[in-house]
């Protein structure tokens, strides 16, 4: 995947100015900033979810991204929210709530689930799908210390396994550093990429 981005603005305000970036299987890469700066709106520029920019993408790779908020299929058991959004038989899907710790709570609805669960569930989504590069939008905030070091140590493990590539969006270089991704940070107004 390689993006080379001109400019994306909302409305009269340029949020991204040039940038270039370009990740691919195996590689890790972590985008850093404070909260406003535009590092979802980059994210969501290489999910292929924000066509309002100008520049270029080239993705031939296959994407599968987790959100901040676990976006699960509440009308939908476990099993089911992994088999119908990435076409996997139940077996399959069987397998990922195992990999990921949810043995068990194949038939539960999100709801049933904790915070720490669903964010798992859409884990064991997102690799079910087989993905080239995951794309990861601060998927560990607002989760307490000890649940948030255990979703750190998962994705890593399953990164290791599965041989995909990382783009993380976080404002928290300890996340970068567990797992193993090169830093870049967005900075300035309209913001740009630098590497540490």
């Amino acid at each position: 995947m390689r993006l080379e981005l001109e400019a994306k603005s909302f409305g009269p305000r340029q949020v991204l100015g040039p940038l270039t970036l370009s990740v691919a299987r195996g590689e890790r890469l972590a985008i850093l900033g404070p909260s406003g700066i535009g590092k979802s709106t980059l994210l969501r520029i290489l999910a292929g979810l924000d066509a309002g920019y100008r520049g270029q993408l080239d993705s031939a790779d296959r994407l599968a991204v987790v959100f901040q908020e676990p976006v699960l299929l509440p009308w939908r058991d476990a099993i089911a929210n992994i088999a119908i959004p990435t076409g996997r038989d139940a077996a399959t899907a069987r397998d990922w709530l195992a990999q990921v710790g949810l043995a068990g709570h194949e038939t539960k609805f999100p709801r049933q689930l904790s915070l720490g669960q669903q964010r798992r569930l859409a884990l064991a989504r997102a690799f079910a799908a087989g993905p080239d590069i995951l794309l990861m939008d601060e998927p560990f905030a607002s989760l307490d210390a000890g649940t948030a070091a255990r979703m750190l140590a998962l994705t890593d493990a399953l990164l290791d396994r599965s041989g995909a590539g990382l783009v993380l969006v976080t404002h928290d270089p300890a996340e970068a550093a567990a797992l193993k991704a090169h830093a870049l940070h967005l900075t300035g107004d309209p913001a740009r990429l630098q590497k540490d």
